[in-house]
C-alpha cells in the first residue's frame, strides 16, 4: 500500500512537470514575435541552432552538476534558467537578446536531458515497476502534449500583448518546478537509490560511454535510430511560420500546433500496443512517415495539414517504441553519462534539420525544407532495413538486460 501510494506521488509529479513545462502561451508566438522584430528565416534557423548548440557546450558541467545536486534539483535548475530567457525575450527585442534567451533555453535543455530522463526510468525502478516505462513514457508525453495544446490558445491571446503571454510563461513555469520537487527518486524520499560515477569529467564521460556501445552494440544502434527519427521530424518549432505560409492569420497559427498535438496524443497512447511488432514493420513505418511528410511538402496547405498529422502520428509511436527500447540497454549506473551524449547527439542532429529548414526557407518557403527533411527521413528508414535489421529484437533486449547485471555493476569503469 505504501508502495503504491509513493508510485502514485511520483507519477503525479513526474506527469505535473510534463503538463505545466509545455503550458507556455509563449510557444505558439515567440517565432513569429521574433521575426516581427527583424530576425530572418535563416536567422530563425540560426537561433534554433544557438539552443542546439547551447545544449552541447553545457552538457557536461549539467550533467555534473546533477551528480552533486541530484536529479530534482537539477530540474528545477534548469527551469530558472529558462525563465530568466524568456524574460529577455520581452525585454531585449533584438537578435542579441534573443541569442542570449535561446543559449539560457538550451542550458535549461541540458539539464532536462539528462535530470527528469534519469528521475523517471530510476524513480520507477526503485519501485519496481521499471516494466511499465513505455507506458509511463506514453503518458507522460499525453501530459506534455496536453500543455502544448492549451498552450497553442496563446496566440490567441496576443490581442492582450506579448507581455502577458510572457508572465502567463512564467507563472507556469513555477508551477511545473512545484510540482517536481513532489517526485522523490527514492520510495522513502531520503537517498538516492542509484549510485553514480564519483567525478563526471568530459573525458571519461565520453570514454565510458564509447566503451558500453561497443560492447552493447543494441544500445548505440538504438540510440542512434531513436535519435534520428526524433530530430529529423521534429517540426514544432517551425509549426507556427509554416501556418503563416499556409495562410493563416497570426492568431490562429496556435491551431496547427493544437491540431498537431491531437495527432500526437494519438501516436505516443497507443504505441505500446506495437512495443511487439516486427523490426522491419518499425523501419517501414519511418519510410512512410517521411513519404507523408514528402506529400505534405506537395500539397502544401490547410487541407495537406492532415498530412502532416498522420506523419506526427507515425512520428511519435515511433519515438515512445524506439526510446523506451533504448533505455532498456543503458546500465542504471551510466545513465545520467548516457543520456548525456544522447542529449548532446540529439541536438546535434537537431542542428541538420535546422539548417535543411533555413535554406529551405531561404529559397522562399518553409516547403522545401519539409520536402528535403521528408527524403532524409526515407533515407533513415532505408538504412535501418539494410543495416539493423532484426539485430535489436525484442528478445535481444531480454536478453541483455541480463548481461547488463552481470557485466556492469555500479561503480566499474567500463573501459
Amino acid at each position: 500500500m505504501k508502495q503504491d501510494k509513493s508510485l502514485r506521488k511520483f507519477l503525479h509529479g513526474i506527469y505535473g512537470y510534463a503538463f505545466f513545462n509545455k503550458f507556455l502561451l509563449i510557444s505558439p508566438v515567440y517565432a513569429v514575435f521574433m521575426q516581427s522584430h527583424g530576425v530572418s528565416e535563416m536567422q530563425l534557423s540560426i537561433l534554433l541552432i544557438v539552443f542546439s548548440l547551447a545544449t552541447i557546450v553545457t552538457q557536461v558541467p549539467a550533467t555534473w552538476l546533477t551528480n552533486k545536486i541530484g536529479c530534482k534539483n537539477a530540474v528545477m535548475f534548469g527551469q530558472l534558467l529558462k525563465g530568466i530567457g524568456f524574460t529577455l525575450f520581452l525585454i531585449w527585442p533584438t537578435f542579441t537578446g534573443f541569442f542570449v534567451g535561446m543559449f539560457l533555453w538550451g542550458t535549461m535543455s541540458a539539464f532536462y536531458g539528462t535530470a527528469y530522463e534519469s528521475l523517471i526510468y530510476d524513480g520507477l525502478q526503485a519501485r519496481h515497476h521499471n516494466h511499465i516505462y513505455a507506458r509511463v513514457l506514453g503518458m507522460r508525453y499525453n501530459a506534455q502534449a496536453a500543455g502544448s495544446a492549451l498552450a497553442a490558445f496563446g496566440s490567441l491571446m496576443m490581442f492582450a500583448g506579448y507581455e502577458w503571454v510572457t508572465l502567463a510563461s512564467l507563472v507556469s513555469m513555477a508551477l511545473s518546478m512545484i510540482c517536481i520537487s513532489r517526485a522523490d527518486l527514492n520510495p522513502n524520499g531520503k537517498t538516492v537509490p542509484v549510485k553514480r560515477e564519483k567525478q563526471v569529467g568530459t573525458l571519461r564521460l565520453f570514454k565510458n560511454v564509447y566503451g558500453l556501445c561497443r560492447v552493447l552494440p543494441c544500445m548505440f544502434l538504438s540510440m542512434i535510430l531513436c535519435l534520428m527519427v526524433r530530430c529529423f521530424s521534429y517540426l514544432d518549432d517551425y509549426l507556427s511560420p509554416i501556418g503563416i505560409g499556409i495562410g493563416l492569420p497570426v492568431e490562429y497559427v496556435g491551431l496547427v500546433q493544437f491540431f498537431v498535438l491531437a495527432c500526437m496524443i494519438l501516436g505516443q497512447t497507443y504505441a505500446y500496443r506495437f512495443a511487439n511488432v516486427r523490426d522491419r514493420l518499425v523501419y517501414m513505418a519511418i519510410c512512410l512517415m517521411g513519404g507523408l511528410l514528402v506529400l505534405f511538402s506537395i500539397d502544401y496547405s490547410v487541407g495537406g495539414l492532415l498530412l502532416l498529422g498522420a506523419a506526427y502520428v507515425v512520428m511519435r509511436a515511433l519515438h515512445v517504441l524506439l526510446y523506451s527500447r533504448f533505455q532498456d540497454f543503458v546500465p542504471p549506473a551510466y545513465r545520467t553519462a548516457v543520456l548525456s551524449v544522447y542529449n548532446v547527439m540529439d541536438k546535434a542532429f537537431y542542428v541538420v534539420l535546422c539548417l535543411m529548414m533555413g535554406i529551405g526557407g531561404s529559397l522562399g518557403s518553409w516547403r522545401y525544407g519539409v520536402l528535403g527533411v521528408g527524403i532524409l527521413i526515407i533515407c533513415v528508414g532505408i538504412w535501418a532495413l539494410m543495416f539493423i535489421g532484426d539485430q535489436c529484437s525484442s528478445a535481444k533486449v531480454r536478453k541483455y538486460k541480463n548481461m547488463i547485471k552481470t557485466m556492469y555493476p555500479v561503480g566499474n569503469d567500463i573501459v
